[in-house]
């Protein structure tokens, strides 16, 4: 039987699985075709595949955190918090280039809605994984 605080992170993990599958499949291809004057693709692509990585070692962080018994109590909590204020910052710093392509046209509205999903997921599963790491288990 799995605790809750297994459950949460396993969540937390599939929520920026999810976040990084959007990235991946509905943000890098219409920004690598963005035709707005003064748009950069060149360097908001590689950004953007520097966050989907980041991502996936912070769900990797959740899973293995979610793995660690109780014995050991204080890693589990620093894969389970310092990961979770990434999943944070991460999902703040997205804020910024959804509101950057907001002005980028019509063309890119698609792009400025799955970067604000992808902002839910993110801190959604941070702040789980951060509870999770502080709430004490019993």
């Amino acid at each position: 039987m799995h605790s809750w605080r297994q459950r949460i992170l396993m969540l937390g993990a599939a929520l920026m699985l999810a976040s990084a599958s959007v990235v991946v499949f509905g943000v890098i291809p219409p920004v690598r075709t963005d035709t707005f004057p003064g748009a950069t693709p060149d360097s908001a692509v590689p950004a953007f595949w520097g966050n989907v990585l980041l991502v996936l070692l912070v769900a990797a962080a959740a899973v293995t955190s979610s793995r660690l018994g109780l014995s050991r109590a204080t890693l589990r909590r620093a894969l389970a918090g310092i990961p979770g204020l990434l999943a944070l910052v991460l999902g703040l710093l997205l804020i910024d280039a959804a509101t950057a392509y907001s002005g980028h046209g019509p063309g890119m509205h698609g792009v400025v809605v799955a970067l604000w999903v992808c902002v839910c997921l993110d801190v959604v599963a941070g702040i789980g994984m951060v509870g999770s790491a502080l709430v004490r288990q019993s």
